[in-house]
């Protein structure tokens, strides 16, 4: 539960951007950056989770963990889906 306690006072999960790298070439002035994709961080491992259309192609997701599971009200994590039993292991292990 320690990973999870910072995270109880967090609104929304934050969504993050994956930029397309600058080129090496010095002479671009007026390089427009270009967004790849959006993820969100894995709040257990810390590995990408891209936000596509189709959310059942999706490696993870936004969580909702009610507050009668975490006793301090309800808390919304990222994780993917091979961190989400884990993640509620650590939550009933401390009843």
């Amino acid at each position: 539960m320690r990973k999870f306690a910072g995270l109880s006072g967090r609104g929304n999960v934050p969504i993050y951007e994956k930029m397309r790298p600058k080129p090496d070439a010095s002479h671009l002035v007026n390089y427009k950056k270009e967004k790849l994709y959006e993820y969100y961080k894995c709040d257990y491992c810390g590995e990408e989770i891209k936000i596509l259309e189709k959310k059942q192609e999706m490696t993870g997701g936004v969580a909702t963990i009610p507050h009668t599971v975490t006793k301090r009200g309800e808390l919304k994590l990222a994780l993917c889906n091979k961190c989400l039993r884990p993640a509620l292991k650590e939550f009933e292990e401390e009843e």
